[in-house]
């Protein structure tokens, strides 16, 4: 995992401000991702450059993984059902945030995996997939988040700022598109699992 961005809010989308006037967002930039050793995407590793990530300056200062995966499972945010867990089109994600915080590989079957999510995240929404019940929503997150007015704070594909941009167009989508409860439509990644009827 290179990075991670984490955005807390209340139910009505209050958001941390820390004794700031600005909202609290977190960016882990983490140590172990190795450019000279681990698999990667060229294109995708050039995309991360140009939005900021410093490779080299991640392998000296970034955060040692395995101690934050310790200070998250005893924080009291994972293993929790009244934490819900927002991502955009988030499988590989937390496919990585799950072998991270479980120090083990991956289930080899999609029913292990799942089975493996819902007790580590038992309540999270794919909002790639919520899009699927609202008219004339489509794109990415960047895409959706200008077709719902939601503006982006920070610069792009550094996970804080997308972090943010996920909860807050999350948070909007919910207002404009569903009435009442979204709990239905929990536990689905966009592409697996239950597709039709949820």
């Amino acid at each position: 995992m290179i990075q991670l961005g984490l955005t807390f809010s209340d139910e009505n989308g209050n958001f941390p401000t820390c004794d700031s006037d600005k909202y609290c967002i977190w960016q882990f930039n983490f140590r172990e991702f190795d450019l000279s050793s681990d698999n990667f995407a060229h294109d995708s590793i050039e995309l991360l450059r140009q939005s900021g990530i410093d490779f080299a300056k991640n392998n000296q200062d970034g955060v040692d993984s395995r101690r934050f995966a310790n200070l998250l499972m005893s924080s009291g945010v994972v293993l929790n059902e009244s934490v819900h867990w927002v991502m955009f089109h988030g499988v590989y994600d937390f496919g990585y945030l799950l072998k991270l915080l479980s120090f083990h590989d991956l289930p080899e079957t999609q029913n292990g995996f799942f089975e493996m999510i819902s007790v580590y995240f038992p309540r999270f929404y794919d909002i790639k997939h919520l899009m699927k019940f609202c008219n004339g929503l489509r794109g990415g997150l960047n895409m959706l988040a200008e077709l719902l007015e939601v503006e982006r704070v920070g610069i792009r594909h550094q996970a804080g700022s997308d972090s943010l941009l996920t909860s807050r167009t999350f948070l909007k989508l919910h207002q404009d598109f569903f009435n009442g409860s979204t709990e239905k439509y929990s536990g689905v990644f966009f592409g697996f699992g239950v597709e039709n009827g949820q």
